[in-house]
């Protein structure tokens, strides 16, 4: 008796536990944001007057779709002080032969290609391009984000201090009526609106790899398989340093057309999460880095654990489901978002009531896709882009 009384009380430990750890990042965290930037109310410097050289470094594998879009895109900027060089990851399409044509009719405007000699990523060519950078700034980008006129200049401003490590600006999906994009841009504004919170603050949880710049002298070489929209916000918040976000320095991507290109990108995008939940740990010792270990843990600790407490949470439920109302309750909750989720998937709906638990149950999939691989040696630096966001 003692013993099935002990173990209720475990069960509805780790139940109410795994339930606050998913609710919370959703809803909690952001509202406590919120409510921080109503009480503190402090915001980012910025200066228009600082005009350093800025290297501009375009990642490119095989974007012979995109890639001259990508150089008149960056032409049409309005900073006068930068130089381009796309990052060549050994592409084996007509990426390198559509640049070398590009610069033949604008030799004016500096750009270079540098190649790699072996194709081993994003990360590893980004390194190799910095080495023959001349800018002071670096700002990286993808060959498929489209950067808006001032979207270098903003980034620039917001170096105003030597503490200034990162800034990363924001990306917009493009809209169209797809359910999809609807999912896609409802998570990212979200996001966004807390990036904007913890950089006024102090600084943010984590960037994103498409529109971001920081000073060259405090470039580092991370480990080929991790990306610099983890690492670099982490590394900053480790040396008291900042990483900052600029909503102003805009960039627009097409968000994959399929459910298929949305779901191999997440799964990338969780390539590093049992590396990123169990290295580093200090970055949760709230005594020596405030503000950034208390974002952190919400922002990405908590939502990288995400899919291990839906597990927890649903075996938990099983075993309580005779104890109380609430458990019952609770459990069908669960039943119906999964049996929505399972209907989204086979009919391809479009509308909100089955695309919304089909996302988000795609972004849980993701995170157990992305530990197995990388548990089992199969993460891997590089990917095949997602060609519906071209």
């Amino acid at each position: 008796m003692l013993y099935n009384m002990l173990r209720r009380v475990f069960m509805k430990i780790i139940f109410w536990v795994s339930a606050f750890a998913i609710i919370y990042p959703m809803i909690g965290y952001p509202l406590t944001l919120l409510l921080l930037d109503k009480i503190i109310k402090r915001k980012n410097k910025q200066d228009y007057a600082y005009r350093p050289m800025v290297s501009v470094i375009i990642s490119a594998y095989n974007e012979e779709k995109v890639i001259v879009k990508k150089l008149t895109n960056i032409m049409k900027t309005d900073y006068p002080n930068l130089e381009v060089i796309i990052a060549n990851d050994a592409s084996t399409d007509k990426t390198v032969e559509l640049c070398e044509d590009f610069i033949k009719k604008h030799p004016d405007f500096p750009i270079r290609v540098n190649t790699v000699k072996n194709h081993l990523g994003k990360t590893n060519a980004q390194d190799e391009a910095v080495e023959t950078a001349w800018g002071e700034i670096l700002v990286f980008s993808d060959a498929n984000s489209i950067f808006k006129e001032d979207a270098i200049k903003e980034l620039v401003s917001y170096f105003t201090a030597d503490d200034i490590e990162y800034v990363c600006g924001s990306l917009l999906y493009k809209k169209d009526d797809q359910a999809s994009v609807v999912a896609e841009n409802t998570y990212w504004n979200m996001e966004l609106t807390m990036r904007k919170i913890e950089s006024n603050i102090k600084t943010i949880a984590a960037g994103n790899g498409a529109i971001y710049a920081c000073r060259k002298k405090d470039y580092r070489n991370y480990n080929l398989v991790s990306s610099h929209d983890y690492e670099m916000p982490l590394y900053a918040g480790l040396n008291k340093k900042r990483a900052l976000y600029n909503e102003k320095a805009i960039a627009f991507e097409k968000a994959g057309a399929t459910t298929s290109d949305e779901f191999k990108r997440k799964v990338r995008m969780q390539r590093r999460i049992l590396t990123n939940i169990f290295t580093n740990l200090r970055r949760l010792n709230i005594f020596k880095y405030g503000w950034f270990s208390f974002f952190h843990f919400n922002h990405k600790t908590l939502r990288f654990l995400q899919a291990f407490f839906h597990i927890v949470l649903f075996i938990s439920n099983i075993f309580l489901i005779k104890y109380g109302l609430i458990y019952k309750l609770f459990f069908l909750g669960q039943l119906v978002f999964i049996i929505l989720a399972i209907l989204g998937q086979l009919t391809k709906a479009k509308n909100k009531l089955l695309y919304f638990p089909r996302y988000y149950s795609m972004m849980m999939l993701a995170q157990i896709l992305g530990a197995k691989n990388e548990f089992t040696g199969k993460s891997k630096a590089t990917w095949e882009k997602a060609e519906s966001t071209r």
